[in-house]
């Protein structure tokens, strides 16, 4: 009886709410599906009390200009990659260095770790709360004139990149000229050959439709981008813990659900986008090597601003659960 009463009470304590929670790409990405998986949870946990709407497709606005809703209120939940959320909160940007994890399991590492807390509780100070983390995979490049195979088939390549400093300046050392676009603005780009090509996880490649208009799918690994699952601070603070506690267990649990979903569907995109049409290479290890080495001076320019004890417990992180794995 008393259990029953305590539950019963807790349930009392968590009123009616309505949660708006934008998203980039499409509901059928895994993103998309952990954020119906989210709101499922939410309503399960609140008794029906708490309702999240997903919105798919950048449809309230890019990852910046929803980042910047929630700030205001406008906003009660979004999901921004760790590339988009740097302008906020700088450090996120360690996660964006090229080529630094080799698996998946390696990013996991990092984001479970202290130093993965660490970051989500800078967004305290930006008028953000910082809840879970969900991922969008390795970023790959796609594009229509050329396979990539080599360091020098990069060479005048006009790429869409994220709207992040890293991002621009890692395809500059490949040789390639970048021009960062917003997420919605890249299929026209790609279109009407306003740009050659683009680099994301083949999963957004396939959700998004580029193997209609792009040939060429080259695996070349070049960052893991992790994304924050983060709530507006001006909605945060209306909450009452019972409230808090539905929506925080709820973003952690679907963390680990996005993770094995991510990954099973991982296992099957490349053939689905061969059989649609696009030619996938692999890239040799001492060619992936040479782009390694072309792009180690961004790691080291922005170690000094990221923090360099971050930025070497993040690679010592790393490198445990590499030595782990092996």
């Amino acid at each position: 009886m008393m259990v029953w009463g305590a539950a019963a009470a807790q349930a009392a304590d968590i009123r009616d709410q309505r949660v708006k929670f934008s998203y980039p790409v499409a509901q059928d990405n895994p993103v998309g599906i952990a954020v119906d998986h989210y709101a499922k949870l939410v309503e399960q946990k609140s008794g029906g009390r708490i309702k999240v709407t997903g919105y798919p497709n950048a449809t309230l606005g890019n990852e910046i200009q929803a980042m910047s809703s929630a700030q205001g209120g406008i906003l009660e939940m979004t999901v921004v990659s760790t590339a988009g959320a740097a302008g906020n909160v700088k450090e996120l940007a360690i996660l964006d260095l090229p080529f630094i994890f080799q698996s998946p399991e390696e990013a996991d590492a990092v984001i479970d770790s202290e130093v993965g807390q660490q970051l989500l509780d800078k967004f305290s100070a930006k008028g953000l709360v910082g809840m879970c983390y969900l991922d969008y995979g390795f970023r790959q490049v796609t594009n229509s004139k050329h396979p990539i195979n080599r360091l020098e088939d990069f060479r005048d390549l006009k790429i869409r990149t994220l709207q992040n400093r890293v991002y621009i300046d890692i395809f500059k050392a490949l040789g390639a000229n970048p021009l960062p676009l917003p997420y919605p603005e890249t299929y026209t780009a790609l279109e009407t050959k306003a740009i050659d090509g683009q680099e994301s996880s083949f999963l957004v490649t396939k959700s998004s439709s580029y193997q209609d208009i792009q040939k060429y799918l080259s695996e070349t690994r070049h960052v893991y981008l992790p994304a924050v699952v983060m709530a507006s601070k001006k909605f945060w603070d209306k909450l009452n813990d019972e409230e808090r506690g539905v929506l925080q267990s709820a973003c952690v649990e679907t963390q680990a659900f996005h993770r094995d979903l991510s990954r099973q569907m991982e296992a099957d995109v490349v053939k689905e986008l061969t059989a649609a049409g696009m030619v996938f290479n692999s890239i040799d290890p001492a060619e992936h090597e040479r782009m390694v080495e072309v792009t180690a001076p961004v790691v080291e320019k922005y170690k000094p601003e990221l923090g360099a004890a971050l930025v070497d417990r993040t690679l010592e992180i790393i490198s445990e659960a590499r030595n782990k794995a092996n």
